[in-house]
């Protein structure tokens, strides 16, 4: 690819995470103007996530309002009492099932070591859904803005530090979090929902994987002429 289509690429990716981010809050009345965004997105990648997108359009245009949205999404993800589908990496990473366990701990790492904290407003643990898609979009903007900026060696850095952070996190976890959605989702919109963000998470790791490998080579080739 030429650096347009590489910029180009990146910046759908870098919007795809931070619409589906955007998915784990309470919906309001701006859902279906990034769902469109979203699904063009993923067109542009071709990826099949797409078809679950498009579902979700479908049932949000068949609404009058977002009441059974709220309602479902706030059962699942919120509380007060159990939660059938916690939205916390630790909850499925850790042996007992808890939160801030020594994953959250990682996770908090990786924010500090690509000088990311979380905001004074974000009141959950650092290992939510929404926050670890976010870091995706925070990794990919850096590595957007480190290749404008004629820095490919720091791009390098982020570009490792999002298929490592997909590998050891969101990867791992997601699924298993997507078949309690699935189980206990009272609207297919959630299902879809899941669905698409496991699937394209699953597809993004396989694309750093397949093009990291002429990345990490180009790094170590710098580091051993240090």
């Amino acid at each position: 690819m030429n650096f347009h289509q590489i910029i180009d690429s990146e910046t759908a990716r870098q919007g795809i995470y931070r619409i589906f981010s955007d998915c784990y809050h309470l919906p309001d009345k701006s859902m279906p103007e990034k769902l469109e965004k979203l699904e063009k997105q993923l067109v542009r990648l071709n990826s099949k996530a797409d078809s679950h997108v498009s579902q979700m359009q479908v049932e949000l245009a068949s609404m009058d309002d977002y009441d059974s949205l709220k309602i479902d999404f706030s059962r699942l993800l919120i509380g007060p009492y159990s939660l059938p589908a916690p939205p916390y990496g630790s909850v499925y990473l850790e042996k007992e099932r808890k939160v801030m366990g020594d994953s959250t701990l990682d996770v908090e790492a990786r924010y500090e070591q690509f000088g990311l904290g979380l905001s004074k407003d974000f009141k959950n643990v650092p290992d939510h859904i929404a926050a670890e898609l976010e870091f995706m979009f925070f990794l990919i903007y850096k590595e957007i803005d480190s290749i404008q900026s004629d820095d490919p060696l720091q791009a390098v850095d982020f570009l490792l530090g999002q298929e490592s952070f997909l590998q050891d996190h969101l990867n791992m976890w997601v699924p298993d979090f997507a078949n309690c959605i699935i189980e206990h989702s009272g609207t297919d919109f959630y299902r879809h929902l899941v669905q698409a963000t496991q699937l394209f998470i699953a597809e993004d790791l396989e694309y750093l994987n397949q093009n990291n490998l002429s990345v990490i080579q180009t790094k170590k080739a710098h580091d051993a002429a240090i």
